[in-house]
């Protein structure tokens, strides 16, 4: 039986929480193309945390790396991305629905994509439904989004020089949901074994790192165009004393071949991993697998697509998979894996 997209929570309760999670439900359909086709996959007991928490990391997210609708300096988007922290840390307390109001003001003139400004606006609706978790869940949720936080706001102070950077930047915005995801299941897990814990554990940040690194090698001819922040090491284009702008001029393509194939070498050190990661999930959670699967094969088939694929840097639409490829994933994502 397909769950619905809202968990155990909604049978608990109110016409607001449960309005909240209706909202919450079609805020993740529109932030999200992957994870709103996956995330309704999991469990009802795991559902709801892991909606709520990717919105929640999702609101982070935007205040740490959206463009804007004019510039806006590190001081005030690290102060906007600590009031998010104080509000989920302490969700009951009284002066958290007033923080939540200034956050969807701000929102309104310091987000520039209008989904992502729209979640923003509405994170009292996200907080209701944050309230609503247990003490457990939520003491987990909070001490990953921290840790997320801390890093973000580390990465807005400095560059991406190397690979190490990298791993690290890339565990920070990634490493850390999966994080929390990971832990969901091995403490709400009945039947998880020793040996399924301690590789689950081992493998968890591979899961964030490995999808994150393949949003930042497709998106480079985006963010470039956009001017957006560039999170492809800087030491990968000081070797060929190149910009990153000089990518997309077609002279110097053999340089731009040469370090998207140290990028790729570099994304799929993560494959392994999680292949073992995905088959280490306990069979109660066969749902989550799936889904995990799903996302994880979609990252596989996109590094493959742009794999020696000029396109990537001078086509005039962003590299996808194809359709029959991605109908294959649907049918049977783990044995695309």
């Amino acid at each position: 039986m397909t769950p619905s997209l809202y968990g155990s929570v909604k049978s608990k309760t109110s016409k607001v929480l449960n309005d909240s999670l209706d909202y919450c439900k079609g805020a993740l359909q529109s932030v999200s193309r992957s994870f709103s086709l996956t995330i309704p996959l999991v469990e009802e007991s795991i559902l709801a945390p892991i909606m709520v928490g990717y919105l929640e990391a999702r609101i982070l997210d935007t205040f740490e790396d959206d463009k804007g609708k004019r510039k806006i300096n590190i001081e005030d988007r690290i102060r906007s991305m600590n009031l998010i922290m104080e509000i989920l840390e302490k969700p009951y307390d009284s002066e958290s629905d007033e923080k939540a109001k200034e956050i969807a003001k701000t929102a309104s003139y310091f987000v520039k994509n209008d989904h992502y400004r729209e979640l923003c606006q509405n994170i009292d609706r996200v907080l209701t439904v944050h309230r609503s978790l247990d003490e457990q869940t939520r003491e987990s949720m909070v001490r990953w989004l921290h840790e997320m936080n801390d890093g973000m706001q580390k990465f807005l102070r400095q560059p991406v020089n190397s690979f190490d950077d990298l791993d690290e930047y890339c565990y920070y915005v990634a490493g850390t949901p999966s994080g929390f995801l990971t832990e969901l299941i091995r403490t709400k897990s009945e039947k998880i074994s020793s040996e399924q814990n301690e590789i689950l554990t081992k493998n968890e940040r591979d899961f964030g790192l490995f999808l994150q690194k393949v949003n930042i090698i497709r998106d480079f001819r985006e963010d470039i165009l956009q001017h957006e922040k560039i999170f492809w090491p800087r030491n990968l284009f000081d070797e060929h004393e190149l910009r990153p702008v000089e990518l997309l001029d077609k002279g110097n393509k053999s340089a731009a071949m040469i370090i998207l194939d140290a990028m790729l070498d570099n994304a799929t050190k993560h494959v392994k991993p999680v292949k073992d990661y995905l088959h280490a999930i306990p069979d109660e959670y066969s749902g989550y697998r799936t889904g995990a699967a799903i996302n994880f094969s979609m990252g596989v088939a996109t590094l493959s697509a742009v794999s020696g694929n000029p396109d990537l840097f001078y086509g005039d639409a962003p590299v996808k998979i194809t359709h029959a490829v991605r109908d294959e994933i649907l049918e049977d994502p783990l044995g695309y894996v």
